[in-house]
């Protein structure tokens, strides 16, 4: 019995984009889950979904219409994208990298820092 090869398609892999994280990170600012950002915007779950993690193309279109619908301007996500204005979990990502660098006395110096805030 012959098998049928599967035919690719474009939701079959991630190409995760610096615009794909940039959606996510607008969306999570918003508070808005999956399901909810997709009747904001007026698309299912799945293309929100597939946008944010890179299995779909983003064309300027549907950019756009996630914007809107989170009520974001255009100026506003191209200065995250390009990185004039820096997303907080980019910090976040950065400190964590430089804590598991550092050896336990100085771990505990800046634990000590850090619950004084």
């Amino acid at each position: 019995m012959k098998t049928k090869k599967k035919k690719m398609r474009r939701s079959d892999y991630k190409i995760m984009t610096k615009e794909a994280v940039v959606l996510k990170y607008l969306r999570e600012t918003r508070k808005l889950s999956v399901r909810n950002a997709a009747k904001v915007v007026g698309l299912s779950d799945t293309k929100i979904n597939h946008a944010e993690n890179g299995r779909c193309d983003l064309n300027p279109s549907l950019i756009l219409k996630v914007l809107n619908g989170y009520e974001y301007s255009y100026e506003e996500f191209m200065s995250l994208v390009l990185g004039k204005k820096e997303m907080p979990s980019e910090i976040f990502n950065e400190c964590v990298e430089i804590l598991k660098r550092l050896n336990k006395e100085k771990l505990r110096t800046v634990k000590t820092i850090l619950e004084s805030f």
